[in-house]
């Protein structure tokens, strides 16, 4: 197990990236954490909170959308409750820590590595605007700020 030391959001500089604020729409966006980061992968934690609204999100390889209503379609045969459009809720003023992972994934009988850093986002159709606001909360021991590169 790596030991972590928890760090709070520091404030961004040229050199520095620990913070981002994305504003949310009933429009999915996509944003690239490595961009948004730097470096973003799972040798550090993060923490996304919702802040004025109901925040619907899911990491994933490719752009694409996502459906806050993705269950509700079972038995229509789209979506059916675990669909490639299935979100997670995060309720405007929670936070939800996360890692970037990445993995290999089988689907064509071929292992393709990939890497989760796409972060669809969005709110509910008709909601207010709002902002995912995103940090990077931890460090491995002997590390420092150094480690949160700008992009």
């Amino acid at each position: 197990m790596i030991d972590e030391i928890e760090v709070g959001p520091l404030k961004n500089t040229s050199a520095m990236r620990s913070v981002c604020v994305l504003r949310v729409t009933p429009t999915t966006q996509v944003q690239d954490l490595t961009s948004a980061f730097g470096k973003a992968n799972a040798s550090h934690d993060f923490v996304m909170i919702a802040d004025g609204v109901k925040v619907y999100v899911a990491l994933g390889t490719l752009p694409g959308t996502i459906d806050p209503d993705a269950a509700s379609l079972a038995g229509s045969g789209v979506g059916s409750g675990f669909g490639v459009n299935c979100c997670w809720p995060v309720p405007d003023g929670t936070a939800l820590p996360f890692k970037v992972t990445g993995g290999r994934e089988t689907a064509t009988g071929v292992a393709t590595m990939v890497h989760y850093n796409l972060l669809h986002f969005r709110s509910a159709t008709g909601a207010a605007t709002g902002y995912l606001r995103i940090y990077r909360a931890s460090l491995s021991r002997g590390q420092d700020s150094s480690e949160f590169p700008a992009p």
